[in-house]
Formats: structure tokens, sequence, C-alpha cells
């Protein structure tokens, strides 16, 4: 394996941590490592830039920002360099109003990502978790229009049980897909579409285009369905133990530990910045 990649690029939620409060030592001291060999840093969410993206460096104590942050599962692309955002490719009301309306017949609730908070059809448990968990506000519709009066970057449906999504919800909402949107879990309840050009990989290709770097330079971490065209166009890929089994099948290599064991920092040390 190659010793030398320019971008180390990883997934959050269940690559970097298994839980919002969660991140440990070996993860930092491995962030550290690779910031002190010039290595250009970059952390991928689902979540929007404002869900906190910004804060993580700090949260964390790594003692420096990272270098770019994509959030919207490729959907915003922030240069820290430039200072530069870039919003790419959003679901259209039209298409918004579509999905919602086909979804209703899952009874599953939607939300989307407004300026700064969650708007979802009616309140329920799932939705208030959520907005504990990622520390934002929840606000409930008082009409289904309100969810396609402008364009968003994606729209979400979880479920309170796994089996749920496995057996009806997921099943139907990729009878859903075609040219314009598709869909793809983010966890084993939780399911999401948006604009079928977006995706984190091609957020990382436009961030490679506008430095002037291949993507053969690039090391992506992941654990899901969201990270997969990331690991992809990557030219080295690692998936967290605690992954998903396509992204494990796609992956160049594997962790040992899970990401609430600091799988991703162990990598780095073991793998790549061992002699």
């Amino acid at each position: 394996m190659r010793k030398d990649y320019k971008i180390v690029v990883a997934d959050i939620d269940r690559t970097l941590r298994e839980s919002p409060d969660q991140f440990g030592d070996v993860n930092r001291r491995a962030f550290q490592a690779l910031h002190e060999r010039g290595v250009l840093l970059g952390i991928a969410s689902g979540r929007p830039l404002w869900q906190r993206l910004t804060e993580h460096a700090k949260e964390w104590g790594l003692g420096f920002e990272f270098d770019f942050l994509i959030g919207l599962n490729g959907g915003e692309v922030f240069d820290a360099h430039t200072g530069i955002t870039k919003s790419l490719n959003p679901l259209q009301p039209d298409d918004i109003k579509e999905i919602i309306t086909k979804m209703e017949v899952t009874n599953c609730n939607p939300f989307i990502y407004g300026d700064g908070y969650m708007l979802a059809r009616w309140d329920d448990e799932l939705l208030r978790a959520s907005a504990k968990r990622n520390r934002n506000e929840a606000r409930i519709a008082k009409d289904v229009s309100e969810f396609w009066e402008k364009p968003v970057g994606k729209i979400l449906f979880r479920t309170e049980t796994e089996e749920q999504m496995k057996e009806v919800v997921e099943p139907f909402a990729r009878t859903l897909e075609n040219d314009t949107y598709f869909c793809f879990k983010t966890a084993v309840n939780l399911i999401e579409f948006q604009d079928r050009r977006n995706n984190k990989g091609t957020a990382v290709a436009e961030y490679c285009k506008d430095n002037g770097i291949s993507l053969d330079d690039v090391m992506a971490f992941g654990d899901a369905e969201n990270d997969l065209e990331m690991m992809k166009m990557a030219g080295y890929s690692v998936c967290l133990c605690n992954g998903m089994p396509e992204n494990k099948a796609i992956a160049d290599a594997v962790t040992e530990y899970r990401a609430s064991e600091d799988g991703f920092g162990h990598w780095i040390f073991d793998h790549y910045l061992s002699e």
C-alpha cells in the first residue's frame, strides 16, 4: 500500500464514532499525525454543514481546522482555504412533492433540513430523538406543501424498527427511483432520497478538481451505503468492521476495530503510519 496519499476523508457517524458525544484519543492522535505530515483532511456527512460539522475539529480537540467539509451526502462542499461553500444539485419542488406524496403509503414521517432546523410532517419519538441527538430545532409543518416550497438537499424517512425498513419501506422506496433521484440507507432504520447526481464521491471529486489533486491520491473511510461512491472513487478505501456488507465488499481494507473503539485511528497507526 502507498504511504503518500494527499487526502484522507472520512465519514463521521459509525465511522469516526458510534454516538454523537464519542470521539476517542486514538482517532484524535491519528488526525494530528496525518496533519503534521501535510495530508489534507476532510470529513463527509449526510448532515448539513450547519448541523455542527464546522464545530467538530474544535469539539474533538484537534488543534486545527479540517481542510474541507462535505455535507448533505455531497450536496455541500466547503473549502476551508478559500472559504467557499458550493451547493450542488438540490432536489426540486416537483420531485419533493412526488416523493413525499408517494411515500405516504408507508406511514413514515418525512423530514427535511431547513435553514438551521429540521421540518417534519408530525411529531413523534423518532423526530425528538434525532433533534436531541444532533442538538437542533425540530419544527412541524402546518401543511404538507411546506416541504416543497423550495429546493432541499434531501428527504429522510425513519422507521421504528429495522424489520419495518427491510420488509416494507425500503422495497417500496426503491420502486420510486428514476433518472432524477434515488434512495439509499444510511442506517438500518433510515432511508434518504436525493438528486442522482449527488454523492460524497462527486463532492470529493469537486474538491480535488478545484485543488488540482488526482482522485488516485485520496484515501476514504466509510461504513454505509451513502459512502459507497466515495469509497469507489478513492485511490484507496477502508471500511469500518461495523460497516455494511456492501461497503466491506468494495473496500481495499476493513478495520480490526469498530468505530466505537477508534477503528479509524487504530487502522491509520497500524497500517498507514507504520514503518
